[in-house]
């Protein structure tokens, strides 16, 4: 049998032994990349009930670390709302950049942070792939927070943390959670050119607002 038919037959069975709370919440999360990727606030909402079903679906199956790591985004949910919203509740925030130097202090901080976790996780607790996936969730814990702040750059970290997550998820046949990666990768340089665009567009108008 092929690899592409082992995959096909692989993601036949999960998608029919997934339960419903899966399938709402896998929607979920397609909702929040999407209106994310536009820069709409209802990326919130999505990601506040997704992350809540995930939260309970992980620790249902014993996973708590991965269950933890829903909780963070389940108030990373809540903050991203009340951030975008902006001080008047009329407008949204408008998208911010940051400099390269303060992306590469922070990158080589989070390195270290998981570095060390990656280290715990294969001395302590003989985890799989320790170093990928403590690179994938401390870097996810950080771009989320880039995501809620607005920060342009958010999705160029995307398109390096999904494949990464893509090759750990399809080494233990997750395969249906691929899917969902592939679909986060490709909606990741979407939200690269729209939020460029949108941060072009709010530039032009500040420039034209000052007075000359």
């Amino acid at each position: 049998m092929s690899l592409f038919a082992t995959v096909a037959e692989q993601l036949l069975f999960q998608w029919e032994n997934q339960s419903v709370l899966e399938i709402v919440a896998v929607t979920l999360s397609i909702g929040y990349i999407f209106f994310a990727s536009r820069a709409s606030i209802w990326c919130w909402p999505c990601a506040l009930l997704s992350t809540g079903i995930f939260t309970f679906l992980f620790f249902d199956v014993n996973l708590l670390q991965e269950s933890a790591l829903n909780v963070y985004y389940l108030g990373m949910a809540v903050y991203g709302w009340w951030h975008w919203r902006g001080d008047d509740n009329a407008s949204q925030r408008p998208i911010i950049r940051w400099n390269m130097k303060r992306h590469l202090v922070i990158i080589f901080c989070v390195a270290v942070v998981a570095l060390v976790s990656g280290w715990t996780s294969d001395n302590w607790l003989n985890a799989d792939f320790p170093y990928l996936n403590g690179f994938t969730v401390w870097f996810s814990v950080f771009t989320t927070y880039l995501v809620a702040r607005k920060v342009f750059e958010n999705w160029f970290y995307w398109l390096v943390i999904n494949p990464t997550s893509f090759y750990i998820l399809f080494q233990k046949e997750l395969y249906l959670t691929c899917a969902l990666m592939v679909v986060y990768f490709v909606m990741s340089i979407y939200g690269i050119f729209e939020w460029y665009r949108q941060w072009k567009k709010q530039s032009n108008e500040q420039s034209f607002a000052m007075p000359g």
